[in-house]
């Protein structure tokens, strides 16, 4: 059995601020910086063995503040970057309602439907984080894991955690900064879902 925790980045600027970070590298708030803490804490006596993150700036600190209880190098693995919001980055979420209503009402109510413009469908991304667990898993069997990534990238992951396709995303909760998942993966590479978007440690 392997275990993989997966962990949203902490709070960054653009969540703060309600842009559309998507590809765009922000820094962490303060907030952000209390989170990673207690995030931390949390996984301090987690007997993690590898430790993957995206090489966005607000999930490598997440990861690199989870670190200090364990010492390990830090794989930077691009395919666990958020989704590729082409024209979207960047633009208050208020100003995309008005300029893209028709991919904000799908990214709000058929998010299987979204795609960017000029950016990834969600289809995509899907298929993209999926092979990137599916292989982190197979590298590192009988491992825990740890990887830290984005909202939108870990809810796909989620949903095939949860054997559904991107069509049935919708049903698969959005996780807070900082939340935690725990999946474990069989010697077939089948998922079971043991910890869905804890935030205890953030009350």
């Amino acid at each position: 059995m392997t275990r993989v925790i997966i962990v949203r980045h902490c709070q960054a600027e653009g969540n703060l601020k309600r842009f559309f970070q998507g590809k765009i590298d922000t820094d962490i708030t303060d907030t952000g910086k209390k989170q990673i803490q207690k995030v931390a804490k949390l996984l301090a006596d987690e007997p993690i063995d590898e430790l993957y993150s995206s090489p966005k700036t607000r999930a490598l600190k997440t990861a690199e503040g989870i670190n200090v209880y364990h010492e390990l190098p830090i794989h930077i693995d691009d395919e666990l970057v958020e989704i590729d919001a082409g024209d979207w980055e960047g633009i208050l979420l208020t100003d995309i309602e008005e300029i893209y209503p028709e991919q904000m009402y799908n990214w709000k109510n058929d998010p299987a439907e979204f795609h960017a413009p000029n950016g990834e469908s969600m289809s995509q991304v899907y298929d993209r984080v999926k092979k990137a667990v599916l292989r982190i898993v197979a590298d590192n069997p009988n491992k825990t894991i740890c990887i830290v990534s984005h909202g939108c990238a870990i809810k796909n992951m989620m949903c095939f955690a949860h054997n559904l396709q991107v069509k049935d995303i919708k049903e698969v909760p959005l996780g807070t900064n900082t939340s935690v998942n725990i999946v474990d993966f069989d010697e077939n590479l089948k998922p079971t879902i043991i910890l869905e978007n804890y935030t205890d440690h953030l009350q």
